[in-house]
């Protein structure tokens, strides 16, 4: 039986009352629409739901697409956007997020093997979406786009400028985080509800059913973050579980590891603390190592290098892998698909698999990788 401190329940009410709004309408098939270069003027308007979450149903309802085998070439000099929700130094070739570099690499190994042309829109930091917006908006005057992929740092407020794409003929495939609109192509994505769950499930498997837990969230705007406590919390209620707190880092390695320094000494009985990325639960290990308590459970969410080298240290205990590379792979494959042929999606495919990756399972991932 999951249990909640006092505390936890009422930072729940409050998310759940962001978290969980109606679903949107029926989304409406797009039409094939030749794809136009004429610029349009002013920036996109901004929402002024800054903390609401998507509203929309939890991916996990919905049945599973089967992604199509056999994958088609462009006839056509395409030209396919990336944007993604983190830096690019042009310079040096270094990506300021590890998991965006993944996405960029599945995208330009899309566009050799598709034979069409992807360029990268990088951003200002993973939660700059007014710098997002602008980055789109002067990107679109600019024309010369065929589609679009992109990963949206705000799930309500970056949707305006796209759909100001899309009403110029500019398919949108949205990836990894939602995007509050019925009128992109459809959304790719990483069932992060279930794989919350299996993360949680796991955990509980760990405590042998029983103990006390510490979840460190997302960004609570992004409805991969939401999404991914819901699964904890369903993960871990398959338990005797009783969650002490939950705090946001911002997906942040520092932020993450300053509240664990906090929690610490307020709580003696830690069996677990949860990490909703492989940043956050890089940090949450240094600060328990820090403060010498290395009995504390840590996992997080991502399989990056960084989060895999610490599998095999045996600092981190498990992760989720995503697939990012696969994800961007198909987000412009669909895209490719629709302009050629005029295809339609569902509003949502799901990827197919949730990797779990511990010590007994890692040489077995990296040898698939």
């Amino acid at each position: 039986m999951l249990k909640f401190s006092p505390h936890f329940l009422c930072l729940t009410v409050l998310v759940i009352s962001i978290g969980c709004q109606p679903p949107s309408s029926t989304r409406q098939a797009p039409t094939r629409q030749a794809p136009t270069r004429q610029a349009e003027e002013g920036n996109p308007t901004q929402s002024d739901r800054n903390n609401e979450a998507i509203a929309s149903p939890p991916i996990h309802s919905e049945s599973q697409y089967k992604i199509p085998e056999n994958e088609i070439k462009a006839t056509q000099p395409w030209k396919i956007l990336v944007v993604v929700k983190d830096t690019f130094n042009s310079e040096t070739e270094e990506h300021g997020d590890l998991y965006q570099e993944q996405v960029w690499q599945g995208a330009v190994g899309a566009g050799e093997d598709f034979e069409i042309e992807v360029e990268l829109l990088p951003n200002t930091c993973h939660t700059c979406v007014e710098d997002q917006i602008r980055a789109i908006a002067e990107r679109l005057e600019k024309g010369d786009i065929d589609g679009m992929a992109i990963m949206v740092t705000d799930s309500i407020r970056v949707s305006p400028a796209i759909e100001k794409a899309i009403a110029r003929g500019i398919p949108v495939v949205a990836m990894d985080t939602p995007l509050n609109s019925d009128k992109i192509l459809t959304f790719v994505a990483f069932d992060n509800v279930a794989g919350g769950k299996v993360m949680g499930e796991w955990v509980v498997k760990q405590l042998g059913g029983k103990g006390r837990v510490l979840i460190l969230d997302g960004a609570l705007e992004q409805q991969n973050a939401v999404d991914r406590r819901e699964g904890f919390l369903a993960g871990l209620g398959t338990g005797d579980i009783t969650i002490l707190d939950t705090q946001s880092a911002q997906w942040s390695r520092e932020r993450a590891k300053k509240i664990t320094g906090e929690w610490l000494p307020q709580h003696s009985d830690i069996d677990a603390i949860v990490a909703s990325n492989y940043a956050m639960s890089i940090g949450a290990r240094e600060a328990v190592e820090e403060a010498n308590r290395p009995e504390i459970i840590v996992t997080g969410f991502d399989a990056m290098p960084p989060a895999l080298k610490s599998i095999e240290a045996g600092a981190i205990a498990a992760t989720i892998d995503q697939t990012p590379a696969r994800q961007a792979r198909l987000s412009i494959q669909l895209l490719l698909r629709h302009l050629e042929n005029g295809e339609t999606f569902p509003p949502r495919i799901i990827m197919p698999d949730i990797p779990l990756i511990d010590r007994d399972t890692i040489k077995q991932s990296q040898d698939e990788g």
